[in-house]
């Protein structure tokens, strides 16, 4: 077994442009490259860590600097992120036949590198513990903190068929999501239980998926002037309501806030999604420029050809550079803080060289079949079952995973399988049971794979795009 081919048979930047289709709209494709390396960049600009007696001790520059705050309105575009991977979704599912088929092979293809990344973390945390615990421990328990993305993204795409339905009235449509993440704020800051709150994880990504099937259709999308009457509506709200409060100026969450605009996400997040969308319609003729140019479109090519792995991978480049600043002797301090230039550029080179080393190493597993996990089941339990109860089956399936991934997110890998339970959504996970609850939503989305609508042909079920 050739245990090189994979990299060696990588396809180039070049290779990968050339092969692109004519017909492909690039911008989705732009959009999702660039938001994903703001996304990564702004992970790094937040970074905090300061190395003592007593531990290690992280934080974030934006709680120790409020002025700084402002740049997450710049910074935070996650929710692009969700509207061009809503609208990808989209179209891929128009195509198919079976929906179990269809959101069997997703789920797949997102958590096929988390299999590889887990089970570094696993092997890898045992040394890093035996090098030095009270740096290694911390940083540990972020290995696993970025899958609340994939859990969450996991579930909006399993209400794609809900969102393409729902897109006949885009508009109307996002203003229904709106006005439920709204409401999930209003009982929250009423003192309805926090676990309330977990209900706009899935509101209002729903809502920045939603817009991405308006802002990225030909048919859909609202003219330029409308959009930019949609942007400065949105805007001048989300203005009105940090200046009210007590929502906060950040868009990220940031210790001891009253309510956190990112985790759950608030309504003014679900405004900001609404605002950026609008800009995606605003700016689409320079965009689509953009694109065409090769200097710019290769790159683009190479992030969305090892998204998930940059993605996760990032922060494990910015977990190996902090345990590096500590080898050096260097803090990592705010911007605030004298003598912040050297320890920060330092960081930055460091992160730099080991992501893209990272990404370079890691790349293929995005793509490599995995046995048992890439093939098909021999057997179909459900059939002869009605439709409607095998897609549910596969619903409960992603459910599981999301809740997993969300769990794990919070627990970490340090002491796998059983570590240091966390409570999360009112039970409490270690990282062994967390891993266990995904599996089993692995093994019920798989269940009912093969099984096409009523009525249609099953040549072509579990396509993806």
């Amino acid at each position: 077994m050739d245990l090189t081919r994979p990299w060696r048979d990588y396809p180039s930047a070049a290779e990968m442009s050339a092969a692109t289709p004519a017909t492909r709209d690039r911008v989705v494709d732009l959009v999702r490259a660039a938001s994903l390396v703001v996304v990564v960049f702004g992970h790094s600009f937040m970074a905090l860590v300061v190395f003592g007696e007593d531990g290690t001790r992280l934080g974030n520059t934006l709680a120790e600097t409020p002025s700084l705050q402002p740049a997450t309105w710049v910074l935070q575009v996650m929710p692009l992120f969700f509207a061009a991977g809503a609208w990808a979704n989209a179209l891929s599912y128009r195509k198919v036949v079976s929906y179990p088929s269809w959101l069997n092979a997703r789920v797949r293809r997102l958590v096929r590198p988390v299999l590889v990344y887990a089970g570094f973390w696993i092997l890898a945390s045992p040394l890093l513990l035996a090098w030095d615990e009270t740096v290694a421990v911390p940083l540990l328990q972020i290995s696993t903190q970025l899958l609340w993305f994939l859990g969450v993204y996991l579930l909006v795409t399993a209400l794609t068929p809900v969102l393409v339905r729902l897109s006949a009235q885009p508009l109307r449509a996002t203003l229904g999501w709106l006005v439920a993440s709204a409401a999930i704020d209003l009982v929250r800051l009423a003192g309805a239980p926090g676990a309330l709150g977990l209900a706009n994880f899935v509101l209002v990504w729903a809502l920045a998926g939603q817009c991405g099937l308006w802002a990225f259709s030909p048919t859909r999308c609202p003219s330029r002037p409308r959009a930019g009457l949609i942007a400065g509506a949105a805007m001048t709200l989300n203005a009105a309501l940090v200046a009210l409060g007590p929502w906060p100026l950040s868009l990220v969450g940031l210790p001891g806030e009253e309510i956190s605009n990112m985790a759950p996400p608030s309504a003014v997040l679900a405004l900001h999604s609404i605002s950026l969308a609008a800009f995606v319609v605003l700016l689409y003729p320079w965009l689509q420029r953009l694109a065409a140019k090769e200097r710019i479109w290769r790159p683009t090519c190479v992030v969305n050809g090892a998204a998930m792995t940059l993605y996760l991978w990032h922060l494990a480049g910015m977990i190996l550079a902090i345990a590096s600043l500590s080898v050096l002797g260097l803090d990592l301090v705010g911007f605030s803080t004298s003598g912040w230039v050297l320890p920060r550029l330092t960081f930055w080179a460091l992160f730099s060289g080991y992501t893209v080393g990272l990404v370079w190493l890691m790349r293929p597993f995005e793509h490599i079949p995995l046995p048992w996990w890439d093939s098909a089941p021999r057997r179909h339990p459900l059939n002869g079952w009605p439709y409607r109860l095998q897609a549910t089956v596969s619903v409960i399936g992603v459910v599981a995973v999301a809740v997993g991934l969300l769990a794990l997110a919070v627990t970490g890998l340090v002491g796998f399988p059983f570590g240091v339970s966390s409570q999360y959504a009112g039970f409490r996970f270690t990282p062994g049971l967390a891993l266990f609850v995904s599996f089993v939503g692995v093994l019920l989305i798989r269940i009912p794979v093969g099984v096409p609508r009523p009525g249609r042909s099953v040549s072509d079920a579990g396509a993806e795009r």
